[in-house]
């Protein structure tokens, strides 16, 4: 009510004002409850997001370290198997020599074969071994062109270089045929030209696998 031009309130505007301000407080401790149970769970929710990065982070550690020591053991076993590799192939070169210089001579002078015909035997000894030992350092199962040439051309460079000294220092004698004679001569003419078409074609090879790739 007013009195004297001023206002004052009574018993129950106080109590209804003391409701109204209790109900605010309460409302706002509420309100505090509320905003502090947010906070706690915005806090285990990133604490948890905290411990499964955390565990992510170690297992991609962990998995980066298993792969570091594969890598390493991969790297080793290929070192390794390039230097097998090697020591075969060195072993397997030794072994082709030793027929070609040792074993095909005895073998045609024990069976008094006449000696032109050592130069078969090592065309095809040499060409076969050749043959094997690249697909051998190729590591592919089946031959190609390029295998089939290299063999071809170490073929005919090992008789051409086994075949001058003899006939150069007269141990062999060559029939007086026309034919055989023909093929005496020309016969540096044609290793040169295998060892130019070998060159050549791997040329080729090479210009059309850069063009593929552009």
């Amino acid at each position: 009510m007013l009195h004297m031009g001023c206002f004052v309130m009574d018993d129950s505007d106080k109590m209804e004002l003391n409701e109204e301000v209790k109900k605010l407080l309460m409302e706002k401790n509420q309100l505090n409850t509320d905003i502090r149970d947010l906070d706690w769970a915005k806090i285990i929710k990133l604490e948890k997001e905290n411990e499964d990065l955390q565990r992510r982070v170690e297992w991609l550690d962990k998995d980066k370290k298993r792969m570091e020591r594969e890598k390493e053991n991969l790297a080793r076993q290929v070192s390794n198997n390039r230097q097998r590799k090697w020591f075969n192939t060195v072993k397997m070169i030794m072994l082709i020599g030793l027929i070609d210089l040792l074993i095909l001579p005895i073998i045609v002078t024990m069976l008094g074969i006449p000696l032109q015909w050592i130069f078969l035997g090592i065309g095809i000894v040499t060409f076969f071994g050749t043959l094997i030992i690249v697909n051998y350092m190729s590591g592919t199962a089946p031959l190609n062109s390029g295998e089939i040439r290299k063999a071809l051309t170490a073929a005919v460079i090992t008789v051409y270089l086994s075949f001058v000294p003899l006939i150069t220092f007269g141990s062999i004698q060559i029939p007086s045929d026309g034919a055989v004679n023909t093929i005496v001569v020309n016969f540096t003419w044609i290793v040169g030209i295998i060892i130019i078409f070998y060159f050549i074609s791997r040329a080729i090879e090479e210009y059309a696998k850069i063009k593929k790739q552009d």
